[in-house]
């Protein structure tokens, strides 16, 4: 059985890529068959720590 609960989905890939140099670790990948976009998930407690930091999200 697949679970979601814990996980951060991202669909931009600026946000990934973001995420991605700061440190936070990808879980996996994965390409939405029905909206047709590729996506990165990310551990949802980690990544937290990201928008109470980031500037554009204050």
């Amino acid at each position: 059985m697949y679970i979601q609960r814990g996980k951060k989905y991202i669909y931009s890939v600026i946000q990934a890529n973001e995420f991605i140099q700061r440190g936070y670790r990808c879980i996996e990948t994965g390409f939405n068959a029905k909206s047709q976009k590729y996506y990165w998930v990310f551990d949802y407690e980690e990544v937290q720590e990201y928008y109470k930091t980031s500037e554009r999200y204050k």
